[in-house]
């Protein structure tokens, strides 16, 4: 009798720790449709499963989708987040929807971008464009191919801030006469799209960003603007700011995953580093794992002093 006794107990012990360990549920990152996205989930996919032992999933949404999802506590985790292109970031931070725990990085510049190749060399179609006013004298340059009396400016998806102030810009700044202003339905169209033209040195304008692996393979310019202001920029005048990509977490994810929480309050990186990893997929056909893979490889010097020494071992064990 002892012995069924102490076989019913250790298997009730077995059961209740396997229904402990497999009732908490993957952390789940909100990941946008653009490559640098894609790769900075990866790298956290990899530490977050490797070093800390805990389940990740992945779900793709746009960032609408995706800030809602913070707030429902759907999504736990967006390592990219646009905070000055999101009008509500700031309210939704005051109002403790979801936490900002760091910066991913700064150093990025948007705005509406040409081929370098148009504006310099010899062979220069347009020498003299130099800022976006410049554009009134070139529409022909750029033609619409569904109407011959404009030129076409291509830009980013609907419901992208970017977007709605470029839409503000095309009215403001008389280009609307010129060009149609023609938004793209995904960044991976977008950048397709000046691949395309690219490869062909033919003439392109529209909106872009860095870091991508676009800026990372294709020599672009930049348009120069009037100086940044708040005020200008609400009504659609002048450069676009640099913007904070921010890590943020979803109400109650610091108290579930301190150590967690603890690491990816350190991750900091920049667009330098993230521009590079978008190359080498690009350059290898690589996967955006095998992009993580080889940026864990690389910078070791860099990660291993966002996580604990414990999980370091387990994540350079792991992507030997």
């Amino acid at each position: 009798m002892k012995k069924i006794i102490i076989f019913i107990m250790s298997a009730i012990l077995v059961l209740s720790l396997t229904a402990c360990s497999s009732s908490k549920k993957p952390i789940v990152i909100g990941e946008g449709d653009w490559d640098s996205n894609a790769f900075h989930d990866q790298v956290v996919k990899i530490i977050i499963e490797e070093g800390y032992g805990v389940e990740t999933e992945i779900v793709t949404a746009d960032t609408a989708i995706m800030v809602s999802g913070l707030k429902t506590q759907d999504i736990d985790v967006a390592m990219e987040l646009w905070s000055d292109n999101l009008p509500t970031y700031d309210a939704d931070l005051a109002s403790g929807d979801y936490t900002e725990l760091t910066v991913n990085f700064d150093d990025n510049i948007q705005g509406l971008y040409v081929p370098t190749y148009l504006i310099e060399g010899d062979d220069a179609l347009a020498p003299d464009l130099k800022t976006v006013k410049d554009l009134k004298k070139y529409a022909d340059l750029f033609p619409d191919p569904e109407n011959s009396d404009k030129g076409i400016i291509y830009g980013g998806p609907e419901g992208w801030a970017a977007t709605a102030m470029l839409h503000d810009k095309m009215e403001k700044y008389g280009l609307d006469e010129y060009y149609t202003f023609k938004t793209i339905d995904s960044s991976a169209t977008l950048s397709a799209v000046l691949s395309g033209a690219y490869k062909k040195g033919e003439a392109w304008v529209g909106y872009s960003w860095e870091p991508t692996w676009i800026m990372g393979m294709y020599d672009m310019t930049l348009l120069e603007d009037s100086e940044y202001s708040p005020e200008d920029f609400e009504i659609g005048i002048g450069s676009f700011p640099s913007v904070d990509v921010t890590v943020v977490v979803t109400k109650g994810f610091e108290e579930e995953y301190p150590e967690i929480a603890e690491f990816l309050s350190n991750y900091t990186t920049s667009s330098q580093l993230t521009s590079a990893a978008l190359g080498y997929m690009q350059e290898n056909e690589a996967a955006t794992v095998d992009a993580a893979k080889w940026f864990l490889n690389e910078k070791k010097e860099l990660w291993k002093n966002m996580v604990t020494e414990d999980a370091a071992k387990k994540i350079e064990a792991a992507i030997q």
